[in-house]
């Protein structure tokens, strides 16, 4: 069986196409028979069906046209038609890729068989026998009453015009052929087995072309819908990204030791997406361990100050713990690990602990115990210290043992036949035979002062203006110098530790009030290298000199003189007055002198002097570090970019005195009690690594609540 929308052939009795599933026509009841009609006459026979096609005739004979041909009489029923025999030989349609991509199981249009409506049969007799061989030229047999295929064409049929143009002519009461096409009969479309089905009716494509524009806006509206999510998706991940790169770069900065980096690396991360964790948990812990880093050296101060330095967004309870912790560290330092303990002497079993007012000698020949109140003498055997040094131990011992190192030990030196005639000079590492050059008889000092219940160093100047009873007396509450006498081999040949008041009766005691034999030969000068007073700082020295014209910076002002000119603030209203003019002090120092003319002019020493030193872009960053002889060169050593030598002293009861360093600094970030000083000047030199002075900076100020807001320390 053929199927009569594709065309192709298919098994007997199946229902639908096996190709392109249209329903296939009922066969008929016999081969070449016509369907019994019950209300019509028998259709005769009709011609035999060739397989090759029908053979080309170059003649027909006369045929007999039935009654009725020309004609349509009425009919009850309409017959089937009879299969085409041209069909079987027309070649099988080759599928085409349209027919593919339909859609199997929709409702597709059923297309009927084309039939003539009351059509009679008619009587085809054989054809002739010819030499031609059947399907010769592929042309069709002329069916009963029709002539002859002319050129290929079939013939016309009763009552209609003759194909034009290859078009096949309308049948009885049909409209011609239009465009190739088959028009329909009786209001049904014929099969078009060799071309595409057209839409089932006009109705239908125009509704199918409504739904398809609303399909397509509505894929266009998904597919922006889907670009749109994907550019949030994309835009999101990049973001992330970028913010994982930036975590992954501070780690990085960490993992190098480059702490300073990573900190602005968390900054600018935490600028842009301030709620992101991982950076508010890493700025704090990186600010802690940049601080680590100094306090593995011990240099708590540079701990101390990087942590006081951290941003607002790094404040926490942790740092706040931190430094507390260091700033506990720093203070046991610098109390060099003195205790009460240290006061005790052991012989064997028994413990002799030095009391207040008293002092405690231990030679080869005994141990004495005396008593500054009544110079009582009680001879013992022989001691040791609480630490384990005794007679017969060496330098190297005592260093192991206390920490005695410059800038807070000095070497006490006797002269004269009786060692009647004492001095100090500076401890830099000397041997004792070194000091037995010049001296018969050294020791070497370290001393501890008594200050709210717990012990600090004294520097070395310290320890000989105790000893000599030059600081004021209201400085220290309670003293104790530690001494080892030591032979020229630097071997201890005695202990001695004198733990007294600083008052008048340590005065008296000593009887260096007269000044007749004060170790210096009375004129001020001893081997620290001092000559006169140039470490006490006058009011003559707040005012700075440009041949005839003077300044004088005034309390709560601060003088810069640089390279290029001079400018004088004001703190309580941030007003600056700047000039060209270079101004120099009023004891000589100017800008293009060294740090040498600067110890010569002022009191640049271990223990009044520190460095105050500066790092980042801006010089944000600022420490401290101890002034213990360091050249500038030592101090730009790619930690920091600029470097200050400073030097400080408070008025107390209209009289300056020179600051320590660490009080330098304690007031200088505002760590020390407000009620501590009335009135401070903090003098400064800049200086380049080549120890070339550029700079020069005197701050005046009241140590109060004005200055510490002015410095921004407050919270």
């Amino acid at each position: 069986m053929y199927c009569t929308k594709c065309g192709r052939e298919n098994e007997e009795g199946v229902k639908f196409c096996s190709y392109c599933g249209a329903m296939m026509e009922t066969p008929l009841q016999a081969d070449n028979a016509a369907p019994v009609n019950d209300n019509a006459e028998a259709v005769p026979e009709a011609a035999p069906s060739l397989q090759s096609g029908p053979p080309e005739i170059s003649g027909q004979p006369e045929v007999s046209v039935q009654p009725g041909a020309l004609g349509q009489p009425e009919t009850a029923e309409q017959p089937k038609a009879q299969e085409q025999p041209w069909m079987d030989s027309q070649p099988k349609v080759v599928e085409q890729s349209w027919m593919a991509g339909q859609a199997v199981g929709t409702a597709s249009v059923q297309m009927p068989n084309v039939v003539q409506a009351n059509v009679p049969p008619v009587q085809v007799p054989q054809a002739a026998q010819t030499n031609v061989s059947p399907g010769q030229m592929g042309q069709m047999p002329p069916m009963a009453g029709q002539a002859p295929q002319q050129s290929g064409q079939m013939p016309p049929m009763a009552g209609q015009s003759p194909m034009q143009n290859g078009q096949m002519p309308s049948m009885a009461g049909q409209m011609p052929m239009q465009g190739g096409q088959i028009p329909p009969i009786n209001g049904q479309i014929p099969p078009m087995p060799y071309s595409a089905v057209p839409p089932a009716n006009p109705s239908q494509k125009k509704g199918n072309g409504a739904v398809k524009a609303i399909l397509g806006i509505m894929i266009v509206l998904v597919l922006v819908g889907i670009g749109a999510a994907a550019f949030l998706f994309i835009n999101k991940s990049s973001q992330e990204k970028k913010l994982q790169n930036q975590l992954e770069t501070a780690a990085n900065y960490i993992a190098d030791g480059s702490y300073e980096e990573a900190v602005a690396a968390y900054l600018e991360l935490l600028e842009k997406n301030p709620e992101t964790s991982e950076a508010i948990d890493g700025l704090p812990d990186t600010y802690i361990k940049w601080a680590e880093r100094y306090a593995n050296d011990e240099n708590y101060e540079e701990a101390i100050a990087i942590l006081q330095s951290a941003d607002d967004q790094a404040k926490s309870k942790t740092i706040k713990k931190k430094i507390s912790e260091y700033e506990d560290t720093l203070a046991a330092m610098n109390q060099k690990g003195f205790a009460d303990t240290d006061l005790i002497f052991r012989d064997g079993t028994y413990e002799l602990t030095v009391e207040l007012n008293h002092a405690l000698i231990v030679r080869p020949s005994g141990t004495y115990y005396t008593s500054y109140a009544d110079a009582s003498y009680e001879e013992y055997g022989e001691y040791a210290t609480d630490r384990g040094l005794k007679l017969g131990d060496s330098l190297e011992d005592y260093r192991t043992l206390y920490e005695v190192e410059p800038g807070y030990s000095a070497w006490e030196l006797y002269s004269g036949e009786n060692n009647e005639y004492t001095s100090f000079a500076e401890y830099t590492g000397q041997s004792p035979a070194d000091m037995y050059n010049n001296y018969k008889n050294v020791w070497l000092d370290i001393g501890f002062s008594k200050e709210n219940g717990e012990w600090r160093a004294l520097t070395d100047i310290e320890i000989k203006e105790t000893w000599f009873c030059d600081a004021p007396l209201y400085d220290y509450e309670e003293v104790v110098i530690f001494a080892v006498n030591f032979d020229e081999w630097g071997e201890v040949i005695g202990l001695s530790l004198e733990h007294f008041s600083y008052d008048e009766g340590w005065v008296e005691w000593q009887a260096w009030d007269d000044g007749s034999d004060s170790g210096n030969d009375g004129n001020g000068d001893d081997d620290f290298g001092y000559t006169g007073n140039r470490e006490e700082f006058t009011d003559a020295d707040l005012y700075f000199s440009n041949g005839t014209d003077r300044i004088e910076v005034s309390l709560n002002h601060a003088f810069i003189v640089y390279a290029n000119g001079s400018q004088i603030l004001s703190y309580a209203d941030a007003d600056y007055a700047t000039s060209e003019d270079l101004y120099f002090t009023n004891r000589g120092l100017e800008i293009g002198m060294t740090l040498e003319d600067y110890k010569e002019l002022y009191y640049v020493e271990p223990g009044y002097a520190a460095w105050e030193l500066f790092r980042g872009e801006n010089n944000e960053y600022t420490s401290f570090a101890e002034y213990t002889g360091q050249s500038p060169a030592d101090m730009y050593d790619g930690t920091y970019n600029n470097a200050w030598l400073d030097i400080g002293f408070c008025k107390e009861n209209g009289e300056w005195r020179a600051m320590l360093d660490y009080e330098v600094r304690d007031t200088w970030f505002c760590d020390a009690d407000l009620d501590d000083y009335e009135e401070v000047v903090v003098f400064a030199v800049n200086l380049d690594q080549w120890g070339e002075v550029r700079g020069l900076s005197l701050e005046h100020f009241s140590y109060d609540d004005g200055w510490v807001e002015w410095q921004g320390w407050a919270d």
